[in-house]
């Protein structure tokens, strides 16, 4: 499996996941859909949702940087990079801010944590 298919099958796992958030900005304009969302790898572009309903395009050759973040004071997340280091999307996990009192999950944002805290540092080329 190549570096690319592990971000790829990350991405997967994480908007697969439930209480996510799926989140693409752009200088005029914000798109978030809760997850779970389904995934499907075309030439080009990764579909996250479904095609006959809500959903995101994005381009694979893009997608080279992930990394995995969590703030003390907001959710455990995703970020997926380009070569460039520009933000192409967020996947945050809701539940996982411990500064939310009653609707932080402990055991949740220790399993999102166990899953995905091996993207802290690592990089696409």
């Amino acid at each position: 499996m190549t570096l690319k298919d592990g971000i790829i099958a990350t991405l997967e796992e994480a908007v697969g996941f439930t209480e996510t958030s799926l989140i693409v900005r752009t200088p005029a304009a914000i798109v978030e859909m809760k997850g779970p969302l389904k995934v499907q790898q075309g030439q080009e572009w990764l579909t996250l949702g479904e095609d006959s309903g809500s959903h995101v395009h994005l381009k694979t050759e893009a997608i080279v940087i992930i990394r995995y973040s969590h703030p003390p004071d907001a959710n455990a997340a995703l970020e997926v990079r380009s070569v460039d280091g520009d933000l192409v999307c967020r996947i945050s996990f809701r539940g996982t801010n411990p500064a939310q009192g009653d609707r932080y999950d402990s055991e949740r944002a220790k399993d999102v944590r166990t899953r995905f805290a091996r993207w802290v540092e690592q990089a696409g080329p």
